[in-house]
């Protein structure tokens, strides 16, 4: 492209903004949003006023092209080796991604003819993972094997977390985890210095429930206690919420997501919640049933802004669609918690090319092999750059409102792919453009990253001193517009 017609165009792209409108409601009173030095991400409307020419898309997690990253190639394994829960973290101390993951095969002298392990595996670039020979659990005669004790009769569903706030050492990392007792299913806790020697059923009170599946979201520093979303039991399996706050005694559930009733065939089977900035995200494992067992299984972005009342934004589209015809992961694509990392999301999933039932387990056990081929429940990995969950896109020309916004000033940062320009300008309470802060005044920012700076001519600056609070128009062309943040020098 010439500069001339670049030039020209941008002339035009300025033309149209200056004569853009800009029509303001007047916000509620005490409708201010205070922001502070959180990221604002538009997955919802929480921060967004008013659009034009502007639709919410959801960007799909990326596949890591050395998939699968863990197999179950070990005799204990036998082609079973997935995430459940949450199951994965990135230890600060240690340098290293670990994860605890299923390793169960069918048993005639384990309870219900399945035994349900948890084996453990490190890595520390996230991509390459080991298995450490542990010498705690005496397999076939041997103890060179990478198994954690089980407990009384199973260890299933183990979600595990970091909790640095326990003075306690030896109660660092936690865990709840499924067992029986009595013949009983029930989820009960574990505790480790190190998340390799646990005190299983450490502090005696299992909990009993007829469903007993569910994922740790782990300690809402908001509310001060730990958070479990549970399934919950019924025609159709729905989400309750339980919180605790000394990780021993936990609430009775209360429902918080249900399959909506015109989706009489779904089923939801876990709530995989994560904190990030200022609200919470999930990932919603939604099972659909037909005439022959499930027939299509993947997850959902959920979103709320309590950890009590979820949206589904993109109802019925999956954040990642199943493998292709013939891969390893063709049937079934399921995430688990993600480790938030070096300005990436890492999401973990357990990736199958089975039905997914219990004959197809057994046939994992025995050796199933397939057209050459052999049939797995594996891990694999797929990322996201952070906060590109949801973008705003605009492919012509777009413009975007927010609500009115209390900040303590800073600069303007945001993350943009903008393969055509974009621009900004700082209205008042009645959508007039704040003096020096004008769109004619900004610099135009163009290209793909994750800390655009946005700078006017005289300042890039925002004003502080604004009681009434201030609104940022974003104008762009081409571009996909994630987030936001007012940051203060020190962040910078």
């Amino acid at each position: 492209m010439s500069l001339r017609i670049r030039i020209l165009q941008n002339t035009v792209f300025l033309m149209v903004l200056g004569v853009s409108s800009c029509v303001i409601e007047k916000d509620p009173v005490g409708s201010l949003v205070e922001i502070g030095r959180h990221k604002q991400l538009f997955v919802d409307d929480f921060v967004v006023g008013s659009t034009q020419g502007i639709r919410r898309v959801l960007n799909s997690l990326e596949r890591y092209e050395g998939n699968p990253i863990l197999e179950g190639d070990n005799p204990w394994e036998r082609w079973i080796a997935y995430p459940n829960g949450r199951a994965v973290l990135y230890d600060n101390a240690t340098g290293q991604f670990k994860m605890w993951y299923m390793a169960s095969q069918l048993d005639q002298k384990a309870q219900s003819g399945i035994q349900y392990k948890v084996a453990y595996a490190v890595s520390k670039d996230g991509y390459e993972w080991s298995k450490p020979s542990l010498g705690l659990v005496n397999w076939e005669g041997s103890r060179d094997n990478n198994i954690l004790p089980w407990g009384t009769n199973w260890m299933r569903r183990a979600n595990v977390i970091k909790d640095l706030r326990d003075p306690d050492p030896k109660r660092r990392f936690k865990m709840t985890y499924v067992d029986v007792f009595d013949r009983k299913k029930a989820i009960t806790k574990a505790y480790s210095k190190d998340g390799i020697d646990w005190e299983l059923n450490g502090d005696g009170k299992p909990w009993f429930r007829k469903s007993h599946s569910g994922n740790l979201l782990g300690w809402d520093p908001r509310i001060e206690q730990f958070v479990f979303y549970v399934r919950m039991p019924g025609p159709q399996n729905s989400v309750g919420r339980s919180t605790s706050r000394d990780f021993i005694t936990w609430s009775k559930p209360e429902q918080v997501i249900v399959p909506d009733r015109k989706e009489p065939n779904l089923h939801f089977k876990g709530l995989a919640a994560f904190l990030y900035e200022n609200l919470y995200l999930a990932w919603l494992w939604v099972f659909e049933k037909g005439e022959e067992g499930y027939v299509r299984a993947g997850a959902e972005l959920a979103i709320s802004r309590d950890g009590i009342r979820w949206k589904r934004p993109f109802s019925g589209t999956f954040i990642m669609d199943k493998g292709e015809p013939g891969t390893w992961d063709s049937k079934l694509s399921i995430p688990v918690a993600p480790v938030v990392h070096d300005h990436r999301i890492w999401v973990y999933y357990w990736g199958e090319n089975m039905p997914y039932s219990l004959d197809s387990l057994r046939k994992v056990t025995d050796g199933w092999i397939k057209n050459g081929k052999r049939i797995q429940r594996a891990t694999g990995l797929a990322t996201l750059r952070v906060d590109r969950f949801v973008s705003l896109r605009a492919r012509d020309r777009g413009e975007v409102t927010t609500k009115l916004l209390k900040t303590a000033g800073g600069q303007l940062v945001i993350n943009a792919q903008v393969r055509g320009e974009l621009r900004a300008e700082i209205l008042d309470e009645d959508g007039h453009p704040l003096p020096r802060y004008s769109i004619q005044n900004c610099r135009p920012i163009q290209g793909d990253s994750l800390h655009h700076v946005l700078a006017w001519r005289e300042t890039s600056i925002l004003p502080s001193a604004c009681k009434a609070g201030i609104r940022i128009r974003f104008l762009m062309r081409d571009t996909d517009l994630y987030a936001f943040q007012v940051m203060s020098q020190t962040q910078l």
